[in-house]
Order: structure tokens, then C-alpha cells, then sequence
């Protein structure tokens, strides 16, 4: 490990670079892992790992080490490196924000909610008249006897889901069976990657990133937010530096030593006339900080009756709502739901306190919310897409839950979807199945390509999904 304070930061300085770093995330947060660049190489390391290549220190305010450059701003690593919290955290509530200003966007907002943990599609989504589903599902199947929600006549959706059936019924509702990656693994880590990636390992970026960095929107600071401590895989891009919020209300700026006001004095002091990138992106995000204050202290009442579930993930999506309301050029919002690894006590439909159960209600009842308060007219103009690392196996396991498995269910979303069961799914007979798992029928990215095509008016569909070629369409947007 390094010594010397100037060797700490030249290997720090790749912690705080957006192309040198790339979260990987895992439901089980002590496992979770960024990818960073160390001494010259690509290396896997947790967060206690990362830090020791980090430095924190109490910011100096001398600016004598800023000086003009024919090339443009130089800085002394001591002055500027001292007055930032290097590594996993943040000083600044947001990483430095590249650009301020708000915009029309020229397609739908879209909301990616990433199940993690490996979401039971099954669980979710039932076939109809299988008696090879039924006999290795047990107390776990979707039947009409414990009052499974019809999606047309060959599916039922999970009564627990059932806020979601009004969506259904209003064919705002798409279903895609069988969907996944085509290499799926098994693994948490390795299939959140890929699917968040989208493309080859070896790109280091995401497929919402690499969406805005090629959309032909007006530049904007609030272009694609994170709801949670952390900017998700999804949107790593070296083109644009989104922002993340655990909420609205915490969107602010902090520092562990002194006040906000003493806080924002210092900064400005230290990196007012830095010039350059750095100037424009620390005051940046004051500005960004500053234009949310009045949303953060107005008390937010949503419209339309919208009852949110007073759960992490519905008080999330009321701010998604609130965000948009607000009118700042929002385009993506992403928030993770993490928790569906039930490998015991998923619990039977009818145990309306299960696992499985109260968090599809919650999962339903906060995007039903979500659409209640939005109104007709915004909803319109909204997608809502999920995904997940993997599906879980056919049959229950000995403790009474599902294991990793292969094909899944996804849902697509909105005012302007076409609603309907797409892809498809085999009678789920031993002969039928990949190593006892769904099999993968559709890929993932099949949907989500008509999705940036479609409702996000985004023609670089190849380089959003590079090396992905769409196959017909399925016509979900």
C-alpha cells in the first residue's frame, strides 16, 4: 500500500474519477465492489479495500497552489485534493455536477426499478392450466382459488401484485416472459454487472449512461438522478456525471467538521476562480443544491388521493413523483428495490405476511401511487421499466423458498405502453426447462431497446446496447 501522502493521492486520484471507477452492487451489502484503476490496473476491491487507497482530510483553504496555465487550470494536488473526502464517499452531496441549467426533454422520463437479489417471476406471473407449475410450486403457485388476477387467459398475475392490475386493465401494462441475459450465471455480482453494463465486460459503462450521453436532449443537471446513496452501474458514463439523493429532504450539502453556510464559504473560497472544469462543476452543484432548497422545504403533498406505502421504496418513488412535478429536465430516474433472494420462507399467496408478499405489495401499491399522482397527463409521458440480475429455479426448495434460476418476468410501464403478455414461456415439464430453471426466451434488452427507441426518442439504439442486435419487435412501446 502506499506511504507518502503524494503517493496516497496519485493512487486516490482514481476514486474520484467516474471513468476509473464503477460500482457493483449487491443486494447483501457487505458484498458489494467497485471496479478501480490501481497502479496502472483494473482491480476488484470492497470498500474497506478502496479506502485504504484514500485519503480524508480537513480542507486547507489556501489557494495559493491554483495558478493560471497557457493549457488551461492547474492545481496543486495539496490544495485541491485536501478540500474533498476522496473514496467511496462524497463531500459534495452530489459528485461535481458537470453543467446547471433545466430542460424540455424530447421523450418520456424513464424509471428503471432494479429488483435485486433475483426477482421470482414465477412468483409474480403464473401460466394457466400447467399442471407441471402447479404440482412444483405448491403453496407458492398462482391459482384462481387464491385469487389470482387474470392477465387475459392464459396467465395470472400474483394477488399481492394486484395494484397492478387497474394498469392491466388500462393496457398500460407489458409482461415479458422469459426474459434475461443469454449468459446468465447464477451469480449476483457477476449478473447485476452484466445486466446493468448491457454490453461486454470489458465496457465499463452502463446503458442509461451511455442513453444520455448519446440522447439528443439539452444538457441539463438533472438529467438522470439516482434515488439512493449511491449512483447505480446502470448510469456510469464518462460523458455525463448524474447525481444521487437518498431524498429530496437530504439533497444538501454536509461536512462531518463544521455547518452548511461555513461549509459552502470555504468552498467557494477554495475553488471559486480554480477555473476551468473544476470551478464550473463545484458551482455546479451548489447551484444544483441552492435550486432544490425551496422543494426541499416545502412540505409535499401528493395529488390524486396517492397513498405511497410508508416504506423505503414508496417514499423513493414519492420523490421520483416530486422531481418530476418540479419540473427541473428530469430524464432517467433509477432506484433499486433490493431484497428478493428468498431462499427460505418466501411464503405461500395466502399468507399476506410472507416475504414474497409484502414486498410485492409494496412494490405495486408504490408504482400504483406513483401513477395516481402523476395524473393522466404526466403519465403519459412516463416508462417504467424493471430488471432484475436473474429468475429464480421452477421448483420450491427444501426450506421452503426458490433458488437462482434463469428466465424471468419484466414489466414495462406507462401511459403510452402497449399492454400485453409478450414473448414467451414453455409448459414448464422437466424436458422444457434449462437445468431445472425457466428458460431464457427473450432477451432483456429486446424490450428495453424498443423502450430507448420508442418512448425515449433515442436513435443510437447500437451504441446504447453495442454488440446487442433487436430482433423482430415485440411491440411493447
Amino acid at each position: 500500500m502506499p506511504q507518502s501522502m503524494d503517493e496516497t493521492l496519485s493512487h486516490g486520484e482514481a476514486l474520484l474519477h467516474e471513468d476509473l471507477i464503477t460500482p457493483l452492487h449487491d443486494h447483501d451489502e457487505s458484498r458489494n465492489r467497485i471496479l478501480a484503476k490501481v497502479d496502472g490496473e483494473t482491480r476488484v476491491l470492497s470498500p474497506a479495500q478502496a479506502n485504504q487507497y484514500a485519503i480524508a482530510q480537513r480542507p486547507n483553504l489556501g489557494i495559493d497552489e491554483v495558478e493560471p496555465d497557457p493549457d488551461g487550470p492547474k492545481a496543486g494536488r495539496r490544495g485541491l485534493f485536501k478540500g474533498t473526502l476522496i473514496g467511496l464517499g462524497g463531500l459534495l452531496a452530489a459528485s461535481a455536477l458537470p453543467r446547471y441549467s433545466f430542460a424540455a426533454t424530447g421523450g418520456d422520463l424513464l424509471i428503471c426499478v432494479f429488483l435485486r437479489g433475483g426477482f421470482d417471476g414465477l412468483s409474480a406471473v403464473g401460466p394457466v392450466g400447467d399442471s407441471s407449475y402447479t404440482k412444483a410450486r405448491g403453496e407458492l403457485a398462482i391459482t384462481t382459488k387464491n385469487k389470482g388476477k387474470p392477465l387475459g387467459t392464459k396467465y395470472l398475475l400474483n394477488p399481492n401484485l394486484g395494484a397492478l392490475a387497474p394498469l392491466w386493465g388500462a393496457h398500460e401494462m407489458a409482461v415479458v416472459l422469459g426474459a434475461g441475459h443469454p449468459d446468465v450465471s447464477r451469480s449476483h455480482f457477476e449478473d447485476q454487472a452484466m445486466c446493468e453494463r448491457a454490453a461486454a465486460a470489458n465496457v465499463r459503462s452502463g446503458w442509461l449512461g451511455r442513453h444520455i450521453a448519446t440522447s439528443s436532449a439539452t444538457s441539463g443537471t438533472f438529467r438522470a438522478i439516482t434515488i439512493g446513496s449511491r449512483v447505480v452501474l446502470s448510469l456510469t458514463t464518462t460523458a455525463y456525471q448524474s447525481l444521487a439523493m437518498s431524498t429530496v429532504e437530504d439533497f444538501d450539502l454536509w461536512a462531518p467538521w463544521n455547518g452548511r453556510e461555513t461549509l459552502i464559504s470555504d468552498l467557494t473560497k477554495l475553488y471559486g476562480n480554480a477555473g476551468g472544469v473544476m470551478e464550473t462543476q463545484v458551482k455546479g452543484t451548489l447551484n444544483a443544491v441552492n435550486s432544490l432548497k425551496k422543494l426541499r422545504e416545502t412540505t409535499y403533498k401528493p395529488t390524486n388521493g396517492a397513498k405511497y406505502p410508508n416504506t423505503t421504496f414508496g417514499r423513493g418513488m414519492k420523490d421520483i413523483a416530486r422531481l418530476t412535478k418540479a419540473g427541473i429536465g428530469l430524464e432517467v430516474a433509477c432506484i433499486d428495490y433490493g431484497g428478493w433472494d428468498l431462499h427460505q420462507n418466501s411464503g405461500a399467496l395466502y399468507q399476506s405476511s410472507g416475504a414474497f408478499a409484502s414486498m410485492a405489495k409494496d412494490l405495486a401499491g408504490s408504482i400504483a401511487a406513483l401513477r395516481t399522482d402523476l395524473g393522466t397527463t404526466r403519465w403519459k409521458s412516463v416508462t417504467l421499466v424493471t430488471m432484475s440480475e436473474f429468475g429464480r429455479r421452477v421448483s420450491v426448495n427444501g426450506d421452503g423458498g426458490t433458488d437462482h434460476g434463469h428466465g424471468n418476468v419484466q414489466f414495462i410501464m406507462g401511459g403510452s405502453i402497449k399492454g400485453g403478455i409478450y414473448g414467451s414461456m414453455p409448459t414448464l415439464s422437466k424436458g422444457n426447462l434449462t437445468d431445472g430453471d425457466v428458460p431464457i426466451t427473450t432477451d432483456y434488452r429486446q424490450a428495453l431497446s424498443e423502450v430507448v427507441s420508442k418512448r425515449l426518442n433515442n436513435a443510437h439504439v447500437s451504441e446504447v446496447f453495442p454488440g446487442f442486435t433487436p430482433g423482430a419487435a415485440l411491440g411493447v412501446a
